[in-house]
C-alpha cells in the first residue's frame, strides 16, 4: 500500500505546472480575523498539502514526505494541491493543512477555512502572525524576522541603535519590522543601493558613527561587503565587532574572508552550515517540511500535540508563539 501510494506522489509531482516562482512585490491585504473555538487535536482527521509550482520545493517536499512515516499512519487519502484556486469553495474543516510556501497564498488559503484546522506553514512571513487564532497556525519557515528578535536579546544593554539597509523588499520589510520590536530605543535607518556613491551617502547620514552603541546590516546580497569596506574608510572607522548583519545566511558562513568574519551574523547553535549539501534555502525548506510532517504524524497517530518537534535536519525543537523557536545565535 505504502508503495502504492509513493508512486501516485510522484505521478502527481511528474505532471504539475513548471510555471516560475515570482516574486510578491507589494503588500496583500489583511483578512479580519473571526474568534473560533480552540482546536480539538483528537478531531483531526485529515490531511491536505498545499504546494505552488515551484519545481524545486516540489522535488524537496516529496523526497522528505515519501521517506516519512506519515503514510503509513494514515487511513485516508492525503489531498494535494498546487494552486488555492484548485480548492472547492466548500469549507476546509477537521483538517491538518501543511503549506502553503508563500505569504499571498497563506492569506488566500484564510478564506477557504472553515472550522477546526490546523495548518502548519511552510512560510517565513511572522508579519501574518496576528491574523490567525492563537493555536490555529505554526509558522515553520526559517525567517530572517527570527533573526531580529535574537537580536534585541543581543543588543539588550544597547541604547543607541543605526541601521543600514538594502532598498529592496527584504530590506524595507526586516527594518520596519525591526523598529517595531525597538520602540523605546533610538533608532537612525538608512536605505542604500547597489551604487558606491549611494553607499557612501547612506552613511554619511547616520552622522557621526561614534555615537551609536551598534549598527545592525540588514542585506540579503553581496552589496554587504561594499558596504563594510565603506564603513571601514570613514573618517571615523567603526568597530566591526559592534555590526550585526541579518543576510539570512546568505553565504552560510564558507566563503567570508577573515576581513569580513569579524561582523556578528546568524548562525545555528547546533549544526554547522557549511556541512550542509543543500543552499542555505532548501536546507531549511527542507527542514521545516520534515517538521510539518513531524507535527502530523503525531496529531494522527496519537490524537495529541506535544508542542515539541523533531527534525533530522536540527534535533528537538519547541513550538512557542506560533513559532519554531529555531537555535539562532550571532558570533
Amino acid at each position: 500500500m505504502k508503495l502504492l501510494i509513493i508512486c501516485t506522489l510522484f505521478i502527481i509531482y511528474a505532471c504539475a505546472p513548471t510555471t516560475q516562482q515570482t516574486p510578491i512585490k507589494k503588500e496583500k491585504p489583511t483578512i479580519e480575523i473571526v474568534p473560533q473555538a480552540p482546536v480539538e487535536i483528537k478531531n483531526l482527521d485529515n490531511v491536505i498539502v498545499v504546494l505552488d509550482e515551484n519545481k524545486t520545493s516540489q522535488k524537496l517536499f516529496f523526497e522528505e514526505f515519501t521517506n516519512s512515516n506519515l503514510i503509513t499512519e494514515l487511513d485516508k487519502k492525503i489531498i494535494f494541491y498546487y494552486d488555492i484556486e484548485e480548492i472547492t469553495d466548500e469549507k476546509i474543516n477537521n483538517t491538518i493543512i501543511i503549506g502553503p510556501n508563500k505569504s499571498d497564498k497563506l492569506i488566500l488559503l484564510k478564506e477557504k477555512l472553515g472550522n477546526n484546522n490546523l495548518i502548519l506553514s511552510l512560510t517565513n512571513d511572522l508579519t501574518l502572525k496576528r491574523q490567525f487564532n492563537e493555536d490555529q497556525i505554526i509558522f515553520l519557515g526559517m525567517s530572517p524576522f527570527f533573526h531580529v528578535a535574537k537580536l534585541k536579546q543581543e543588543l539588550f544593554a544597547s541604547t543607541s541603535v543605526a541601521v543600514l539597509y538594502k532598498q529592496s523588499f527584504y530590506g524595507v520589510r526586516i527594518n520596519n519590522y525591526l523598529k517595531k520590536l525597538y520602540i523605546g530605543k533610538y533608532i537612525k535607518s538608512s536605505p542604500y543601493t547597489e551604487e558606491p556613491q549611494d553607499i557612501i551617502f547612506s552613511i554619511k547620514a547616520l552622522g557621526d558613527l561614534a555615537q551609536y552603541d551598534n549598527v545592525i546590516l540588514i542585506d540579503d546580497t553581496m552589496v554587504y561587503k561594499n558596504v563594510l569596506t565603506n564603513l571601514a574608510s570613514q573618517d571615523t572607522i567603526y568597530p566591526y565587532n559592534k555590526i550585526y548583519l541579518i543576510d539570512n545566511f546568505l553565504e552560510q558562513r564558507n566563503s567570508i574572508s577573515s576581513f569580513y568574519n569579524q561582523i556578528n551574523r546568524a548562525n545555528i547553535s547546533n549544526i554547522d552550515l557549511k556541512s550542509a549539501k543543500d543552499p542555505h534555502r532548501e536546507f531549511f525548506y527542507r527542514a521545516s517540511v520534515n517538521m510539518a510532517i513531524s507535527i502530523a504524524h503525531e496529531i494522527i497517530k496519537t490524537k495529541e500535540f506535544s508542542k515539541i518537534v523533531y527534525s533530522d535536519q536540527l534535533g528537538f525543537l519547541e513550538v512557542k508563539d506560533l513559532t519554531i523557536n529555531y537555535p539562532i545565535k550571532f558570533d
